[in-house]
């Protein structure tokens, strides 16, 4: 998940302590008058708004299709009031704002854009621009913002970047051409708040000299090709909040220094090679944590029972790694949990108090997501399993050992969309109150040991597109109300002892890219 945020001003100070409201706000201060001061002198030697319109239109010779949106830019009306562009109320014929975002541009951006001197805010994005970022872009001193994600842009980014000392939010996300490394000189830019380079083909390590970013707020590189360690320094601003850097081949330990970034909520570096264990008194950082992505690493050891302490936890995505023990027993604590999953662990439960964590989820009202696959539970699959939030949609408990009957009551959970409780052990029927969860889309009971006949209740969910219920025991006739079923695209029955009665399933839907019910091989496929 990407999350793009470039509004407002958030910022603070690196030290010993965490400073005060007061010491904050003078800083903030300090740093918007030397740069209002520097960007002043550097703009009081431009020559003039005559500059400023022949940069637009240089910046429109470069563009080769857009919306419309530049069809005003003509020399018969004020370039002020040309589309996009906004100029500023103290120097009035200067351009202050240059606003094309998802305008359908394309072309390359002309270094003539440097000449826009008074230019606070550059927002390019969501176009199909191409070409290099000019370096001329380190002439905008005055520059505060600057958005160039979601376009194909290629080369890399200009190190003279760092000469744009104002420059609060760097966004260039989203542009697969963009090579090369992160400058080592955006560590020294003193106004910088949020630094988002996500989706790009950004190489390299990450700079240590971010670490002198004291007022960063936004760090977002996921999805690009960094590697090495995660620089101590990272860790040691408070008012860091959001850290992404999935997706990356980053490895070695999590710096003991990043669980002390007090004002993280967002801290995602899933899909790398990270690898160590969690402290156990993890519950004693991040204070405002809430979400949590660790997926897809080399994790070893037991998760913390002090999670449990993060009250505001939303999301926990800790799936793909090699986790052992049994899980915290106190999740019920977490009032604002949204999304758990742990899938493709060595999590266990035989005992049933160690399937406690199942009883105390009933406790979180705003679970939307379950999502335990691939681990190595074993013993009865628990009857609190109904009696969790009637807001889950997604309960998953594949491929483990667990064993016992579906709950009855499982038609409670009338919202879930998705139910897999695929290669497993359980046994028994397939309730007939199933048929009450009339949300459910996806309905995987495969590869168990499960008996008697198919409720003919499943003819009630009427919004199944996939019904996967082969390798058990299951016999009798196929329940005729399955061909009710009009968005079932894909049903598997076979390896069951089942009669072929399906002619009538056919006869009514057409919409099947696999029909599967007998032996071990498709039967008939229909695109």
């Amino acid at each position: 998940m990407h999350i793009l945020y470039v509004s407002g001003k958030e910022t603070g100070i690196c030290a010993d302590s965490k400073p005060s409201a007061t010491m904050l706000l003078l800083l903030l201060l300090l740093l918007t008058t030397a740069a209002t001061t520097n960007c002043a002198a550097a703009s009081s030697s431009s020559t003039g708004h005559g500059s400023d319109v022949g940069a637009l239109l240089s910046f429109k010779e470069k563009i080769s299709h857009h919306s419309g949106v530049l069809d005003s830019w003509n020399q018969s009306t004020s370039y002020c009031s040309w589309e996009g562009v906004t100029c500023g109320t103290r120097h009035r014929w200067r351009v202050v704002a240059l606003n094309l975002n998802s305008q359908g541009l394309t072309g390359t951006i002309s270094p003539a854009i440097g000449n826009l001197t008074f230019l606070r805010s550059l927002n390019l994005s969501s176009n199909t621009l191409q070409g290099v970022i000019p370096p001329s872009i380190g002439s905008l001193m005055c520059l505060r913002r600057i958005d160039l994600s979601e376009n194909m842009l290629t080369g890399v980014i200009p190190s003279n970047i760092s000469r744009c000392i104002s420059l609060q939010v760097m966004a260039i996300g989203s542009n697969k051409g963009l090579q090369g490394s992160i400058p080592t000189e955006v560590g020294n830019m003193p106004s910088l708040a949020k630094l988002v380079l996500y989706n790009n083909s950004i190489t390299g390590t990450i700079p240590s000299s971010l670490g002198n970013l004291s007022g960063l707020t936004m760090l977002s590189l996921s999805y690009n090709y960094l590697e090495g360690s995660i620089p101590t320094v990272i860790g040691n601003n408070p008012y860091l909040s959001f850290l992404q850097l999935s997706i990356n081949n980053l490895s070695g330990l999590l710096p003991p220094s990043m669980y002390n970034l007090s004002s993280v909520y967002y801290f995602y570096v899933a899909g790398n090679k990270l690898h160590g264990r969690l402290p156990s008194d993890l519950g004693k950082s991040f204070p405002s944590i809430q979400r949590i992505g660790i997926g897809q690493n080399r994790f070893t050891g037991a998760l913390p029972q002090t999670i449990t302490k993060f009250s505001r936890l939303q999301r926990l995505y800790a799936g793909f790694n090699s986790f052992t023990g049994i899980v915290p027993s106190g999740l019920g604590r977490l009032q604002n949990l949204e999304v758990f999953v742990l899938d493709y662990n060595m999590f266990q439960a035989n005992k049933k108090e160690e399937w406690e964590f199942i009883a105390s989820l009933t406790n979180c009202s705003r679970l939307q997501m379950l999502s335990i696959g691939g681990n190595r539970f074993a013993g009865k699959l628990p009857s609190s399993l109904a009696n969790l939030t009637t807001n889950l949609q997604w309960l998953r408990t594949p491929s483990n050992y667990i064993s016992g009957v579906i709950p009855s009551e499982i038609g409670n959970l009338a919202n879930l969309i998705n139910l897999d409780f695929s290669e497993n052990i359980l046994t028994g029927t397939i309730p007939e109150g199933i048929g009450e969860a009339t949300q459910l889309t996806q309905l995987y009971l495969y590869s168990n040991n499960f008996l008697g006949h198919i409720p003919s209740s499943i003819g009630n969910l009427t919004g199944l597109s996939e019904l996967d219920a082969h390798g058990n025991r299951l016999e009798g006739s196929i329940p005729p109300s399955i061909g009710n079923l009009s968005k079932l695209s894909a049903l598997d029955l076979s390896s069951n002892n089942t009669k072929r009665n399906y002619g009538a399933i056919i006869t009514h839907n057409t919409a099947w890219s696999i029909l599967q019910l007998t032996g071990r091989t498709t039967s008939f496929r229909s695109w």
